[in-house]
């Protein structure tokens, strides 16, 4: 079914917006980047922040990215594009195939922020962020569904575990 679904959206994607969907999922990592940037900002020098804002999520994309990269030597999963001819590759995917690396990330900063912030704005945007990341993993060749699930789910394994480490020690109502 993994294969069906891949060749399904390959099928129906919206090719007049490939260009900008492709340079929007290269810059996921970029972006994650900013916003750790920004919270660091928030955090240490306009003091609008208490630590926990920066900590909290750093942690969760580092605990997440290297289980990610640890459950792929581990299962060794193929490429949706190296195993199926049918399925065309229209990014880069580096490696092997589950879980989802990328999808970790914007997921890790998803579920972090969702737990951080209470706007209604700041959750909306993280989660169709989140979302159109993921879509364009599978559309464009370089995930299965499943891959994606994995992301997902370890992501929010990853968040869980240092939620309850940092909460414990650096106490605030967020």
């Amino acid at each position: 079914m993994d294969k069906e679904i891949v060749l399904w959206l390959q099928e129906n994607r919206w090719e007049r917006m490939e260009p900008v969907f492709l340079l929007l999922t290269e810059q996921a990592s970029f972006v994650t980047a900013l916003v750790l940037l920004y919270l660091l900002y928030g955090v240490y020098v306009r003091k609008t922040y208490p630590r926990v804002f920066f900590w909290f999520p750093a942690l969760s994309l580092l605990l997440s990215a290297l289980s990610v990269n640890v459950l792929k030597l581990l299962i060794g999963r193929p490429r949706p594009y190296s195993s199926h001819s049918e399925i065309i590759q229209l990014t880069d995917g580096g490696g092997f195939s589950f879980p989802s690396g990328h999808t970790a990330e914007v997921f890790a900063l998803l579920f972090s922020l969702w737990i951080l912030f209470k706007n209604k704005y700041v959750r909306a945007t993280a989660l169709l962020w989140a979302l159109f990341i993921a879509y364009t993993r599978i559309a464009f060749g370089v995930h299965y569904p499943s891959d994606i699930a994995g992301g997902i789910l370890l992501s929010a394994v990853c968040v869980r575990l240092v939620q309850s480490f940092v909460f414990r020690k650096f106490p605030v109502n967020p």
